[in-house]
Parts: C-alpha cells; sequence; structure tokens
C-alpha cells in the first residue's frame, strides 16, 4: 500500500527530531521562553543503607582460598599443637560486640 498523500506540513520538508519525523517546532520571533528551569531529582543514603550495601557487597565478592590455612590449622588441633591466643580471642570478641552495637545505636 503507497502513501499518495501526505497530511499538510509532512512533506519533504519534514525534519527529523529526536530520531521520528515530525514537524520542527516553528520559532517564535522576538520571544523568549519563561518557562522555570528543570529541576532534577536527588536520593540521599542513610549511614545504614550505605553500610548495608558495603556488606552486601562483601558477602556477593568471591572468598578468598583459604585451604591451605585450614588444613594447616587442622593438623595443628589433631596433633594438640594449636595454641588459642586469649588475648586476641578476647580483643575480637570485644570489638565484634562493639560493631553490633553500633548496629542497634
Amino acid at each position: 500500500m503507497a502513501i499518495d498523500k501526505l497530511p499538510p506540513g509532512l512533506g519533504n520538508s519534514t525534519q527529523v527530531v529526536g530520531g521520528n519525523k515530525y514537524p520542527a517546532p516553528a520559532k517564535s520571533l522576538g520571544r523568549q521562553d519563561t518557562a522555570p528551569p528543570a529541576q532534577q531529582d536527588s536520593v540521599s543514603l542513610t549511614p545504614e543503607a550505605r553500610q548495608l550495601n558495603r556488606m552486601q557487597q562483601s558477602l556477593t565478592a568471591p572468598a578468598a582460598d583459604n585451604s591451605a590455612r585450614l588444613e594447616a590449622l587442622k593438623k595443628a588441633i589433631n596433633e594438640g599443637s594449636y595454641k588459642v591466643d586469649s588475648e586476641r580471642l578476647a580483643a575480637n570478641i570485644a570489638n565484634l560486640e562493639q560493631d553490633i552495637e553500633k548496629l542497634y545505636s
């Protein structure tokens, strides 16, 4: 089916605007556009949301290959040569408690 007649204004002088064939808007002479400038949207995340995002990224990151270290620990435990550093353990437990407390405060 051929299009023989085009509506007025859609002849060969039609300009392409935004990838579509529509007549270009007529330019007004001597008039200035008085429309207010467009406002941009913005988003801000709370510190808690940022922390949750970091935690999620760390959980989805590929795990390091600790198999050699794990085997060495298993061997030391089985042989009875593994020693617990009680001060380091206590410090790590205290740090964990502080981190948990920060989440709920």
